[in-house]
């Protein structure tokens, strides 16, 4: 019996490993994404015309991206 416990335990181990890799990768990939975003964002203010009706929707959408990348990164 003690030996199907210590499976069990060893098994657990593994899955928790896993989801532990799955985690970090899953973080990694949504990093590159904000970094990428905010680059596209950044870029996009530099060409487009100061007086264009999307700039504010722009500048919004630049400060969901760095609050989402300093949750991340905390």
């Amino acid at each position: 019996m003690s030996q199907s416990g210590s499976r069990g335990g060893a098994a657990c181990l593994q899955v928790a490993g896993r989801l532990a890799v799955i985690i970090a990768d899953m973080k990694i990939i949504n990093l590159l994404y904000l970094v990428t975003a905010q680059a596209f964002y950044k870029w996009a203010m530099r060409e487009i015309n100061p007086l264009h009706p999307d700039v504010p929707r722009i500048m919004l959408r630049q400060q969901e991206l760095s609050e989402q990348f300093r949750r991340i990164s905390a």
